[in-house]
């Protein structure tokens, strides 16, 4: 309930909140994790640079098609900052695609 209540009651921000801190989004290495036999793409199709694998890493901190407020470069620096929990909630938020099934590869 207390992440539901933090994220002002919006169910869908906290579903993406939660597959966000439990690495369970839906992204290229989720894809390779539980649909392997499907052979579905894996790499980031919406990132300008060169073909990236897409995982949660690549999606917080490296993909261009994002924007984000923080200087943060890996997932332990993120989760060591003064508020995690904000600076990811606030990541979502400007970034609504981020961690739903529409930016799947």
């Amino acid at each position: 309930n207390y992440p539901l209540k933090r994220l002002g009651g919006r169910p869908t921000l906290a579903a993406r909140f939660i597959r966000c801190i439990t690495d369970h989004g839906p992204t290229g290495r989720y894809r390779d994790r539980f649909r392997g036999r499907h052979l579905e793409p894996t790499f980031c199709a919406l990132h300008s640079g060169r073909p990236a694998y897409q995982t949660r890493e690549h999606v917080l901190f490296r993909c261009d098609h994002y924007t984000r407020r923080y200087r943060h470069s890996s997932i332990e620096d993120l989760l060591t900052s003064l508020d995690p929990f904000y600076d990811i909630q606030r990541f979502l938020e400007d970034n609504p695609s981020a961690m739903t099934f529409d930016d799947l590869p």
